[in-house]
């Protein structure tokens, strides 16, 4: 059945050409190929005559694309948008979308998920990194060493401070990203080790498909190797020029190879794209007298690079971070190249070892100088390795991803609610936190136990998707505006308030006001609000009751634990 589907994407070809937006594009154009009817949303880099928020359309190849400029790709504003959800209910009302299938988000806003969910559309997410809880998205610290406590997001930033001014614990930014996922009706990795990753940053398993991108194949050319003329061993790497790629191990790497006087000199690596790195790429193999060796190629077309691809022998990608499924691998499969590969991630799901290429250790450039040395001193090895991806490129066929795709859009497949609703909804108000709140946020999770930890959402984020999950409000300072408190009242949603002669006035007249004089009698209160459900629905009756006579709950005596003041 032919559907109206509307892809979201932060960025699209021809403004840039990346691996997601190659994928993005390459579904959205077999889906349309397939009777569907397809619509592209994506951003745009503002300019002077297109300033952020401005909206464009145009056709490329046959698809029709709103362009709307993004206003910003820092981590403080990335990821709640209002503006960006407006254009989306727009282009989602004129097309009569049923289905949206999102990409990567970040620069239009996470907030687009659960505003096209609420629309009645279908929502599907493919997850190309780790966006949805990590704001670097590449699960890299700041060293460069591998994040494995997805709670300490704190340690990349320790605040977001967005429109408004104030600054904010950055588990809220990870919370409300994550809430806004729950909403998808699916949520597609192209790799097992991605679903795994997601998995352990608390998604559930029910909600994540595993799905390969897969390959145009017939776009890439698959027959045998030619040799060079000189006999020199061809190696290509293609990826952004930066450190997570792995671009620094790659040239001290290659320092390896032109030192070792037992490697002939019959060995050259061109180095296609573009990034922050290349300046000090180009001083170093000036400096390294590298140039003989290494071309730097700058970002080129894909045709051109699959026909350099095809006169290539061994892919090379560097990375230090945990890629998902590399585009640039998938095309070292489809043109039957050899490969070698960091052993990370979804490259040992794309990299036979052995068989195909050489996995290598992340960050060590001697392991990786050898797998090059390898190749070089056994050719025959390399055209062994290319013919197995060759023999193997039907694997990742495109065509049956984006069957697989469609059965999935056909299918209908609905999110389970109790997905979204498994962790509680903390709404926070009003002013700027003290350093107290940010650190019991941040290390919340360490001690509310068991059960899901909460998801804290700053009130500006909480529209009435968010007001309907919402477990609790927790206000943090003295002086509250009464409009927040009496949507929480309204809504039944049970208030934890700093004991003033205004709250006590509230918890006086209403049994879902719960008061406190510290900050840890906060984080008491809330152990036991959110772990005992019963206890839960009995201030939410009591607040829709609303009765000027009921007795308040006492709170106080329960959970004075310290004299810690509340600023």
């Amino acid at each position: 059945m032919a559907r109206r589907i509307l892809l979201v994407s932060n960025f699209f070809p021809p403004r840039t050409i990346g691996g997601a937006e190659i994928v993005a594009f390459r579904q959205a154009r077999e889906l349309a190929a397939r009777g569907h009817e397809v619509t592209i949303l994506a951003g745009d880099q503002p300019s002077d005559t297109a300033p952020a928020g401005t909206l464009n359309f145009d056709i490329y190849e046959g698809l029709p694309v709103y362009r709307l400029s993004i206003r910003s790709l820092d981590p403080d504003l990335n990821f709640f948008w209002p503006a960006a959800a407006r254009r989306l209910t727009a282009v989602m009302a004129t097309h009569r979308i049923d289905a949206v299938h999102f990409h990567n988000v970040m620069g239009l806003g996470a907030n687009l998920i659960p505003v096209a969910k609420a629309a009645g559309a279908q929502c599907l997410v493919t997850l190309h990194d780790h966006w949805g809880f990590c704001l670097r998205a590449t699960r890299l610290r700041p060293d460069d060493a591998l994040c494995n406590n997805f709670e300490e997001c704190s340690g990349c930033l320790c605040a977001i401070q967005p429109a408004g001014g104030v600054a904010l614990p950055t588990r809220l930014r990870r919370d409300y990203v994550t809430w806004c996922l729950r909403h998808a009706d699916r949520l597609i990795t192209p790799s097992a080790y991605l679903a795994s990753a997601y998995e352990q940053a608390g998604f559930s398993a029910r909600q994540i498909i595993v799905i390969s991108n897969g390959i145009d194949l017939d776009t890439v050319p698959a027959g045998p190797k030619e040799p060079s003329r000189n006999g020199a061993m061809r190696f290509l790497c293609s990826a952004y020029l930066g450190e997570h790629k792995g671009m620094l191990v790659l040239l001290e790497a290659l320092k390896l190879l032109a030192e070792n006087p037992d490697i002939p000199l019959g060995w050259h690596l061109t180095i296609a794209g573009e990034g922050h790195l290349r300046s000090r790429m180009e001083e170093i193999l000036r400096a390294s007298r590298l140039n003989d060796h290494v071309t730097l190629a700058g970002r080129l077309p894909r045709h051109e690079l699959l026909d350099l691809l095809s006169k290539t022998d061994v892919a090379v990608l560097a990375s230090v971070w945990p890629e998902n499924e590399p585009v640039f691998m998938l095309e070292a499969v489809a043109s039957g190249t050899a490969q070698i590969a960091t052993r990370l991630g979804g490259n040992v799901e794309l990299v036979e070892d052995q068989v195909t290429g050489l996995l290598v250790a992340p960050g060590n450039p001697a392991e990786l100088a050898a797998a090059m040395c390898k190749y070089i001193l056994n050719p025959a090895l390399a055209a062994q390795h290319g013919a197995r991806n060759r023999d193997r490129r039907s694997q990742f066929d495109e065509v049956t991803t984006v069957q697989t795709l469609e059965a999935v859009i056909d299918g209908s497949q609905r999110s389970d609610p109790t997905i979204a609703s498994q962790e509680p909804v903390v709404v926070c108000a009003t002013g700027w936190p003290s350093l107290e709140v940010c650190t019991l946020i941040n290390h919340v999770h360490e001690h509310l136990y068991p059960g899901p930890p909460p998801r804290f959402i700053w009130r500006e984020w909480a529209d009435a998707f968010v007001w309907r999950d919402a477990t609790l409000l927790w206000l943090w300072d003295r002086h509250p505006e009464e409009w927040i408190v009496n949507t929480a009242l309204r809504r039944g949603v049970p208030v934890l308030a700093p004991a003033t002669e205004w709250a006590e006035g509230l918890a006086r007249h209403y049994g879902a006001v719960v008061l406190y004089n510290t900050y840890l009698e906060a984080l008491a209160a809330m152990r036991i609000l959110l772990s005992m459900p019963t206890l839960r629905d009995e201030f939410n009756r009591r607040s829709r009751a609303a009765s000027s006579t009921a007795a308040a709950l006492a709170p106080r005596a329960a959970f004075s634990l310290t004299s810690d003041a509340v600023r």
